[in-house]
């Protein structure tokens, strides 16, 4: 396999400014630039024209753009679409490996098209990435009805298996031991590696002190106010109504505090309704990159109080990480995968936590913020997307390199890349 390798990396759609679509670019963005050759990103969502979403001239975008029917098979007609134009990628640009981000459906996929282009002597390595809600909606949940019961069977016709964190892998291994037996969890155990979200360059990138105070402006913040804040899915999930009870209290103990609750979500409405009573919290609404940059920069605190409902747990928190890039402490609730994103527990809040003991942990955070604001920034540091690319280009050449390929890549024992975040736990319980 060449050092110039082409990805074709198959993922939900634009926009890029949510999820593991923006972690797909950021990915692809990077390995462009290492490798000196364009990569290629395949979505069956359009191509948005919203300037935010605009790829670059590194990155080449594919979408479906017919998906036409069979009247005698009444289903799979997009699945069967979107396979056609992965192939037609990987034969067109000479592509060396597909990337898939959700296993669910992406796996069945990119497997089919590495089966088809095998007929003619040119497999591509397959790297499998097993992302949050393909653990809880399409594993974990489904295991009694059943309808998990393939994925496993797709995961382990791959190359290689990535997981976004180690909770995420510990997390499929109990599903796969719950439907298979401790033999099926210490096969894919064996298989297992991580390959950890990365930063772009733009996300370590200060805004000038002007820009913020443009932007406290035009929102309506005041300048010398303390800020608190928070970017992400206005959702259930994301503990907002925790925040704007802290607001709340600070409203009376401490005047010169703000919050600020930012992103996108089915609760906007209903927050924006709670920040209009409240002249300590405001509530901003599809922002843009530019703004969402200058919110992170200009607060003192991040705060992610997320909680677990049924079919969600945080199973890393790039929000968090991109507060940490640009040296600011963060207070994260201690669920899931979430830990794996912060330096230590003083950025960690122990969940169901109340929003005055909040209070107090935002305090105590400003008290020693600039020392916590040196380890936020060097533990964010480590995730780069030039070293999650790196690793991607480096399981892609072991893959190919193997001998056997009836089977996945063997998690290497000793690993260079694990050895840079701090140690976790084994995947699986060591044998009484």
């Amino acid at each position: 396999m060449n050092t110039q390798l082409r990805f074709a990396t198959l993922s939900k759609y634009p926009p890029y400014r949510s999820g593991h679509a923006k972690q797909a670019l950021w990915n692809n963005t990077a390995l462009a630039v290492l490798t000196g050759v364009q990569q290629h990103q395949v979505t069956y969502c359009g191509i948005s024209d919203d300037p935010e979403d605009d790829t670059g001239s590194g990155i080449r975008v594919h979408h479906v753009q017919e998906v036409r029917g069979n009247k005698r098979v009444p289903d799979g007609h997009l699945l069967r679409a979107v396979a056609a134009e992965l192939y037609r990628v990987v034969v067109d640009h000479d592509i060396d490996v597909i990337n898939t981000y959700y296993i669910d459906p992406h796996a069945a996929i990119a497997n089919r098209v590495a089966d088809a282009l095998a007929l003619l002597g040119r497999r591509p390595v397959v790297i499998h990435s097993i992302e949050g809600s393909d653990v809880l909606e399409s594993i974990c949940e489904h295991i009694a009805d059943g309808s998990a019961v393939t994925l496993f069977g797709d995961v382990m016709r791959g190359d290689v298996l990535a997981t976004v964190s180690h909770y995420t892998a510990q997390r499929f291994l109990a599903g796969a031991e719950e439907f298979g037996g401790a033999r099926l969890a210490d096969t894919l155990a064996e298989s297992i590696v991580l390959r950890y979200p990365g930063l772009p360059p733009a996300a370590f990138a200060q805004p000038e002190a002007d820009e913020l105070r443009e932007f406290r402006h035009r929102h309506g913040l005041r300048q010398d106010s303390v800020l608190t804040s928070t970017l992400g899915r206005l959702e259930q999930e994301k503990g907002l109504d925790t925040l704007v009870a802290v607001a709340d209290l600070a409203a009376v103990h401490r005047p010169d505090y703000e919050f600020v609750i930012a992103g996108t979500g089915s609760l906007g409405e209903s927050l924006a309704e709670q920040a209009a009573i409240r002249p300590n919290l405001t509530v901003m609404r599809n922002i843009s990159s530019h703004d969402a940059q200058c919110l992170r920069a200009t607060s003192e605190v991040g705060a992610f109080p997320t909680r677990v409902i049924p079919g969600f747990i945080e199973t890393f928190c790039v929000a968090a990480l991109e507060y940490e890039a640009l040296g600011v402490p963060v207070l994260a609730s201690a669920i899931g995968g979430v830990p794996e994103a912060t330096p230590d527990t003083r950025f960690l809040v122990a969940p169901g936590t109340l929003p005055a003991e909040w209070l107090a942990r935002i305090d105590e955070a400003l008290a020693n913020r600039a020392e916590r604001s040196a380890v936020a920034a060097a533990y964010a540091a480590r995730f780069t997307s030039a070293r999650s690319a790196q690793r991607l280009m480096d399981l892609a050449h072991r893959a190919a390199d193997r001998l056997d390929r009836t089977a996945p890549l063997k998690a290497d024992p000793v690993d260079d890349y694990l050895s840079t975040w701090p140690a976790r736990e084994p995947l699986l319980p060591e044998p009484a």
